[in-house]
């Protein structure tokens, strides 16, 4: 299999879509698109709508209309997480994906409604999938609940307020902030595809497990990478005084933590048949990466 191609074509097909569910330009009082078509159409990795879309492949699915909105959806919310993040209240970066930040381009308060509307437009976007309704309520449920007060935004809050320094608090902070939004990323996918209860329990693990390596590694990137490969200002954790993992295990020991977690999850693809290859072998392309 030619991963790097497959990755390709999914990426080609997500960008296309991405510009479908917004308002379209020109129009009146535009200034609230202009800010969100800047920071969604920057391009990027799309791995989790990439994700989506290979498990809900792997799961049997067979239509793009049920799975594609869904798959954007995660790209929409996903930024709207980049462009909150990079407030001066957040992270204070400014740039992202080797352009200025929202807030440095268009104000800061345009920047929260940037990411205000990518993130409702993006759960509304759940709606439009094409798979049967039991299908899609399940899904924009387990979005929400991984999003919100015990998901990502409690690891946002937590990460900023902090708690006790050691390497369980770092890891709390990374499951939820990071991990557990992979791991949905591969479930909206078989939800929609119809997969198992036994097969979305796996997956889940499997993609936690993901999701921690990938979150290890851009702890790493910060360190080693710079503004152009890294599109964000390199070495800002460091410079913040953030707990992350190279700051507790050192670089090396971290890069061996992630490529353990990489291996734990590529075994759980393996185990759960032969159509999930494809996963299991996206897995090393998540997690071992350089930008």
């Amino acid at each position: 299999m030619d991963l790097v191609a497959l990755i390709d074509e999914k990426r080609r097909l997500i960008e296309a879509a991405l510009p479908d569910y917004l308002p379209q330009l020109p129009q009146e009082n535009s200034f609230l698109t202009e800010a969100m078509r800047y920071s969604l159409l920057a391009g990027g990795k799309r791995l989790r709508p990439i994700l989506a879309i290979l498990a809900y492949e792997a799961a049997g699915g067979l239509a793009y209309e049920e799975i594609m909105p869904a798959a954007c959806a995660l790209e929409y919310v996903h930024t709207f997480t980049l462009i909150h993040d990079d407030l001066p209240a957040m992270d204070n970066d400014d740039y992202r994906r080797g352009k200025l930040s929202n807030h440095k381009k268009f104000g800061e308060g345009m920047a929260i409604l940037a990411g205000d509307g990518l993130m409702i437009d993006g759960l509304g976007l759940v709606c439009h999938s094409g798979a049967p309704c039991k299908y899609v309520v399940r899904a924009l449920k387990e979005f929400t609940e991984i999003l919100g007060s015990s998901g990502v935004t409690l690891g946002q809050a937590d990460d900023l307020y902090g708690g006790e320094a050691n390497a369980k608090f770092l890891r709390h902070i990374h499951m939820r902030k990071t991990a557990l939004f992979i791991s949905f990323s591969i479930r909206i996918g078989a939800i929609l595809g119809r997969a198992e209860e036994a097969t979305l329990s796996e997956l889940h693990r499997a993609g936690v497990l993901a999701g921690m390596g990938f979150q290890i590694m851009d702890d790493i990137l910060d360190v080693r990478s710079s503004l152009k490969d890294l599109g964000k200002t390199p070495g800002k954790d460091s410079e913040d005084n953030k707990l992350t993992y190279p700051s507790v295990y050192g670089l090396e020991y971290s890069e061996r933590m992630a490529k353990g977690y990489a291996r734990r999850a590529k075994r759980i693809f393996s185990n759960l048949g032969e159509k999930w290859n494809t996963l299991s072998l996206f897995t090393d392309h998540l997690v071992m990466r350089n930008k």
